[in-house]
């Protein structure tokens, strides 16, 4: 074992001094979202993102891979490919680098065809002795492959350097990768190795590399992450934190904050539409308003001004609708995820079903911590929960006129309270307490949704 350990070490410097062998920059990470920010309680991988680095100083040179259950990711930044001189025509097929190389115990081999037809992967060793066959039969345009470091036996192989070749009926070509260590004469159960189909994975371009890159994150909900300027010239780790994202029916989009295993919206919803498609109806007639006994919304003052910043305001017959105000997997809390909200900031549980002001700072902790749009003092506001609530008013019931507009936040649960009120909160600028009321179901109040367990 000692001496084969030697040989390993001796292959890889071996081969880190040849530039035909190793022209390639590995820059790996984890994406994360931003539960652990704030008052989360930890932060999630996040799935199936697509991660792009490209080099700014020639942009046509993408690499690309997506995260994994465990929002990792493995770009290949490759200058020049490792085929072996004579074997094959880059118009016919590619043969990427292995990723990662060296690898312990499992590597991703990922190839390219000009059309589909029939493929076979084989590993040999330094010898030339196969050791196992991948793939053997009819492939599409683009796959992926896991080697886990076995023969076809399902045994393990020695630590060392191992060829790996793609053929079709009429070319060849093969790459070098080393093991370092793996696993020796053991059976593996659980083979890894399938060929995949795929558009996913790092997928290089074959030139030479640059200095300075912009790294792309999207996927779906979460909001874009970009960063340009990031010096690439050695194989690194790049871990990423993005926000989580929920979209309505309408396109608009909103970013999410978690407190402590709830996530809620950190913006006002503006949907003009239920979830299923149906529109909901925007009264602006004040007599009309104050009659309603159906869901309707409307804006502060009808001026389509205050909407992205206050979002809309609803009357609770909206908010109830079976129809669904909030977006799919998502929902307008009921006065018991409301109670959550605010055990999670620290309100006693035999303050939590009293009706008028309760708790001391937990109305400050949801408080966007600034005078931009509360008004002066806006006292205790700390926005420790990243709720960054704001002061939109309501629209009153008896007359259908707005006010409180940069004074007063209203809320509404989706749960009643009798046959003419349904249970809310407030939060005051002149208090950094939280206040729980019932109000008349005609009010028009702002809606947070919080995500639906």
């Amino acid at each position: 074992m000692h001496m084969q350990k030697i040989a390993t070490i001796v292959m890889l410097g071996m081969l880190v001094q040849s530039p035909e062998m190793f022209s390639q920059i590995l820059l790996q990470g984890t994406i994360t979202d931003n539960g652990g920010e704030y008052l989360g309680n930890g932060a999630e991988p996040v799935l199936d993102a697509l991660v792009t680095v490209t080099d700014q100083s020639d942009t046509s040179r993408a690499f690309t891979s997506y995260t994994d259950e465990q929002g990792q990711y493995s770009i290949v930044i490759e200058a020049t490919g490792i085929a072996e001189p004579g074997l094959s025509s880059p118009n016919d097929f590619t043969l990427h680098q292995n990723y990662p190389n060296p690898f312990n115990p499992t590597t991703v081999i990922l190839y390219e065809l000009t059309q589909p037809g029939h493929v076979r992967i084989d590993i040999h060793n330094i010898l030339g002795q196969k050791v196992r066959t991948l793939v053997d039969g009819y492939q599409t345009e683009i796959g992926k492959i896991v080697w886990d470091g076995t023969d076809d036996r399902g045994i393990g192989v020695s630590a060392g350097v191992y060829i790996y070749s793609l053929s079709t009926e009429s070319f060849r070509t093969c790459n070098k990768m080393v093991l370092l260590d793996g696993h020796q004469g053991q059976f593996v159960g659980g083979m890894l190795d399938t060929a995949i189909p795929t558009g996913k994975g790092p997928m290089a371009l074959g030139k030479t590399t640059g200095n300075l890159y912009r790294l792309q994150v999207k996927g779906d909900d979460i909001e874009t992450y970009e960063q340009s300027g990031i010096e690439i010239t050695e194989n690194q780790t790049l871990d990423i934190t993005v926000y989580r994202t929920v979209t309505d029916i309408n396109g608009n989009v909103y970013r999410t904050v978690k407190i402590s295993d709830q996530w809620w919206m950190a913006e006002n919803i503006k949907t003009t539409h239920y979830r299923n498609g149906d529109p909901i109806p925007n009264i602006t007639n004040n007599t009309e308003w104050i009659q309603l006994i159906s869901g309707s919304y409307c804006n502060y003052k009808n001026d389509d001004a205050n909407v992205e910043t206050y979002g809309r305001m609803y009357n609770w017959y909206a908010v109830n609708d079976h129809r669904g105000l909030a977006p799919e997997g998502w929902q307008a809390p009921s006065d018991e995820q409301l109670k959550q909200l605010e055990r999670n900031l620290g309100i006693d549980q035999d303050d939590e079903s009293k009706i008028g002001w309760r708790g001391t700072d937990q109305g400050g902790q949801l408080k966007e911590a600034s005078t931009t749009h509360w008004y002066y003092p806006n006292t205790g506001a700390t926005n420790k929960s990243g709720f960054a609530a704001l002061p939109a008013g309501y629209r009153r019931s008896y007359n259908g006129s707005f006010d409180y507009v940069t004074l007063n936040a209203y809320f509404w649960s989706s749960t009643e309270y009798d046959s003419n009120n349904a249970l809310c909160r407030s939060l005051c600028w002149i208090n950094s307490n939280i206040m729980r009321i019932e109000r008349c179901k005609t009010y028009g109040f702002s809606v947070r949704c919080v995500r639906d367990y």
